[in-house]
């Protein structure tokens, strides 16, 4: 059964690179959201043709503009579903919006080429050649006339790097989605992502007052002021290397809490006038041992602390954001078949790994739904310039997939 699998996906290997393209080739980019329906298009026309039952799903905009939705295009996800007449469903998630491209690329980001082993691309790896591979895998299958044991149902949303309010969220909140299992972005070759890091940002608006900058002695610099945080923020960023997770990780380094200071700064209005407000943020990640309100609690405790010790510091806190660690416990049957499918294609163990960052099977798992990641193998710099996928990482993978979808029960 699978030699014949296999055999398939190999001879019809040209259908799923050209399926990646065509969907590279429509710049889905967010923010701030371009040409959604498009895509859904192509995504509708081409789950049709393979035999799967599809709905579109739009966010009303009065809900768009609570989220703070303003611009780009309307906001569709694309259900679509292999009904085997099972009591239980695997929920398979892909989102076809990518970050922005930079000017560096050797290729144009939108204009997809095959060049050796590898198809370049934006958003090849993050994560249309995913999407693509899940589509040929059911192919196989129905072209084998190979049937699962559980219903498929496919999800292909939008907005997940601007936080998947209006995608998966949105579906999964309003009653769309009712699983037993799930399936979404995450790591590839022989890693399976288990959990997402959780993650709080925080601003922090340190006040002073301001004068005119020849008497600087009749005001309170609030840059300076700042700077006295920052550096007892800085020397509690030492401290968190001192923290292991016990779960699995990709790279040594992601096994331990981070805090990046200042990815977003402002302050003062003129280079003559001593500023009176100057706010930077806060980038938090959590380890699966870590709570929201643990991270909360500790930094607080430090600017309570420094508070203290000088009475003039004056300074504002707000949370901006926050998400919770979440953990899948790899025993779960949607781990171990996916095990097995890896180490039947690559003839190697899988190993498990939480990802430093979030993605959305957050939801799914916070929904209690078991979720794992796999995605085509590519550049695994985040949102990296001439992003790209190994072909034969893309060929593995749907081998990979159509193993799970046929085995998962």
């Amino acid at each position: 059964m699978l030699d014949k699998i296999f055999r398939f996906i190999d001879a019809n290997k040209k259908y799923v690179i050209e399926l990646t393209k065509r969907l590279v080739s429509i710049p889905t980019v967010n923010p701030p959201g371009e040409n959604y329906e498009r895509i859904v298009d192509l995504l509708e026309k081409t789950c049709e043709e393979i035999g799967l039952k599809t709905k579109r799903i739009r966010v009303p905009d009065n809900k768009l503009k609570k989220y703070g939705i303003s611009k780009g295009s309307k906001r569709i996800s694309l259900v679509a579903r292999w009904d085997v007449g099972s009591k239980k469903t695997l929920h398979i998630n892909g989102h076809y919006d990518v970050v922005p491209s930079t000017e560096n690329w050797t290729y144009k980001p939108f204009k997809p080429v095959v060049k050796k082993d590898k198809l370049f691309g934006r958003g090849t790896e993050d994560m249309k050649a995913t999407i693509a591979s899940y589509i040929f895998a059911v192919k196989a299958l129905k072209q084998l006339g190979i049937k699962p044991y559980i219903n498929l149902e496919f999800s292909f949303t939008p907005d997940e790097e601007t936080g998947g309010k209006a995608g998966l969220e949105w579906l999964l909140k309003n009653g769309f989605i009712k699983a037993d299992f799930a399936l979404g972005e995450g790591f590839g070759g022989d890693f399976i992502s288990y959990g997402n890091k959780g993650m709080v940002w925080f601003e922090i608006e340190v006040l002073g007052k301001s004068c005119h900058a020849s008497q600087p002695y009749r005001g309170i610099n609030s840059f300076e002021e700042l700077h006295k945080v920052a550096e007892e923020l800085i020397r509690f960023k030492k401290n968190l290397s001192t923290k292991k997770t016990r779960f699995g990780i990709k790279d040594r380094l992601d096994s331990s809490p981070t805090i990046v200071l200042g990815g977003v700064l402002s302050g003062g209005k003129k280079i003559n006038i001593v500023p009176d407000k100057s706010t930077f943020t806060i980038d938090r990640r959590l380890i699966p041992e870590e709570s929201v309100e643990m991270a909360k609690k500790e930094i607080f405790g430090i600017l309570e602390n420094l508070k203290k010790r000088d009475k003039n510091l004056r300074f504002r806190v707000k949370i901006i954001t926050s998400e919770k660690p979440v953990i899948v416990d790899e025993n779960e049957s949607v781990c171990r078949i996916l095990a097995y499918s890896i180490q039947r294609v690559l003839k190697r163990k899988a190993r498990f790994a939480v990802m430093p960052g979030g993605t959305d099977m957050r939801f799914l798992i916070k929904k209690g739904i078991p979720a794992v990641g796999y995605s085509v193998l590519g550049d695994d710099r985040a949102h990296s310039d001439d992003e790209f996928v190994y072909i034969k990482s893309l060929i593995d993978t749907t081998k990979v997939f159509a193993i799970f979808f046929m085995r998962l029960r």
